[in-house]
């Protein structure tokens, strides 16, 4: 039977591994430890539809997940879709970050459900709550079967919203609020729907407090000593959500960093340059797409990249070009997080694993026959008549007429009506002196005045 050839693992492959690993431990223990005092704002405007509830349920998803102390729901809106309404009032109520509400001028229709959803209600001076009888597609008053429904759910967001913040309200109101039918004295009349001032929500215990901007609203709910997160909506919500994970897009960096580095040591450009450039394009178009980060920063990136392509094949030695490429690849990397930490702590975690991984890839790569398929191992070897510059040792002991004045480099035509570009020993000579081949360095042809020793 053949034996199993097992592959040796090299020291350094062995220390790179043993520091990507307590590198990745103590970063995961970092996040854990990450302050608390975080306050999440939530802008909710414009038409509530089912984008709307998938932004807001990522965005108190992410605020549980940061440990927040606090979400803050800017609302601002006429309403829209019942299924989506009902998907972000359950959010709000399931959440286990105290969410609150700032009514920013209106929260008509279903915004008045979602408000009173949460835990405090603040309302501008101008704000408006209410108006919020159900309507089909072409606007008219939905059948009876769902206004009644609406009814009872109104009726039963204001009764745990006065139970959970100890409060005697009177839950006809939030009725009022969605069938004209319902009359209360001396708040609204038979035939129209109820929409409440800030000064009635606060009268009625609808609402609990009154500002008249962010920062006021803040300071009188407490929370103004908090580390404000403001989240923005973005599209493709669910893929961006995924590929903006915190494991998912360091791996992301990982796979282009490595599969990029093993393109530049293979012959021509295959799968591992297709799949390094598919990779970082998903974790900058996903941090794009999610807010974390403008088109500077992929801008920053490609400068990055084409300073060190110029280091590399057009400035010799590596000097001030590839240091500030490098700088301005790590620094877009850095700039696509939400916070600095979090972005150094993934660029380091991000390399360490490539280069334990481009370190095991080659040592198996060198004992496998896929090397073969992928990397040129021939020569052109001299012994084999090959050369990388034109032969031109036959030339010296050659004497010439200098056609153009060496300075010192210039050009001599010898006696059988060939031109060579020479250089001269650093001494100027003019055109029409005769001068002789000494030396032939590469490409370079060394020339003196004829009859000098």
């Amino acid at each position: 039977m053949k034996s199993k050839k097992f592959v040796k693992i090299s020291p350094v492959t062995v220390v790179l591994l043993i520091i990507a690993i307590l590198v990745t431990v103590s970063s995961f223990k970092r996040t854990e430890q990450e302050e608390t005092n975080l306050l999440y704002v939530i802008p909710l405007e414009g038409t509530i539809s089912g984008g709307t509830a998938d932004f807001i349920k990522r965005a108190l998803a992410e605020a549980a997940d940061r440990k927040a102390e606090a979400v803050l729901l800017e609302l601002k809106t006429f309403g829209g879709l019942a299924d989506s309404m009902t998907e972000i009032g359950d959010a709000i109520s399931r959440s286990p970050v105290p969410v609150d509400v700032f009514i920013e001028g209106r929260a008509i229709s279903a915004g008045a459900y979602i408000a009173l959803s949460a835990n405090r209600i603040v309302m501008s001076p101008e704000a408006v709550m209410g108006a919020s009888q159900p309507v089909v597609t072409d606007g008219t008053p939905a059948p009876e079967k769902t206004k009644a429904a609406f009814r009872k759910m109104f009726r039963g967001v204001a009764e745990a919203r006065a139970v959970k913040r100890g409060v005697e309200l009177d839950p006809l109101i939030a009725e009022a609020m969605v069938d004209p039918e319902v009359e209360i004295a001396g708040v609204v009349a038979r035939g129209e729907l109820l929409a409440l001032t800030a000064q009635e929500a606060l009268a009625h215990h609808y609402a609990d407090l009154m500002a008249a901007n962010r920062n006021e609203a803040l300071i009188k709910l407490g929370l103004d000593h908090l580390k404000l997160v403001t989240v923005q909506q973005t599209p493709v919500e669910s893929l961006v959500r995924f590929l903006t994970d915190p494991v998912i897009s360091p791996l992301l960096l990982v796979v282009g960093f490595t599969a990029l580095i093993i393109e530049v040591f293979t012959a021509g450009f295959g799968v591992a340059g297709v799949l390094g450039v598919l990779s970082l394009m998903l974790f900058f178009g996903a941090r794009i797409l999610s807010g974390l980060a403008g088109m500077e920063v992929i801008l920053l990136f490609f400068l990055g990249l084409i300073l060190l392509v110029l280091e590399a094949f057009f400035i010799p030695g590596f000097g001030f070009a590839g240091i500030l490429g490098l700088v301005s690849m790590g620094g877009s990397i850095v700039l696509s997080y939400a916070t600095s930490g979090q972005g150094i702590t993934a660029l380091v975690v991000s390399l360490l694993w490539s280069m334990v991984l481009v370190s095991l890839a080659f040592q198996y790569l060198q004992r496998s026959e896929l090397l073969n398929k992928i990397v040129l191992k021939t020569s052109a070897e001299e012994q084999e008549g090959y050369t990388a510059v034109p032969a031109y040792q036959e030339y010296v002991g050659q004497t010439g007429i200098v056609v153009h004045p060496l300075r010192p480099a210039g050009v001599i035509e010898l006696a059988d009506g060939q031109r060579l570009d020479v250089v001269s020993e650093g001494t100027f000579i003019p055109a029409g002196q005769s001068v002789k081949i000494i030396a032939v360095e590469g490409r370079r042809i060394l020339v003196r005045p004829e009859g000098q020793n």
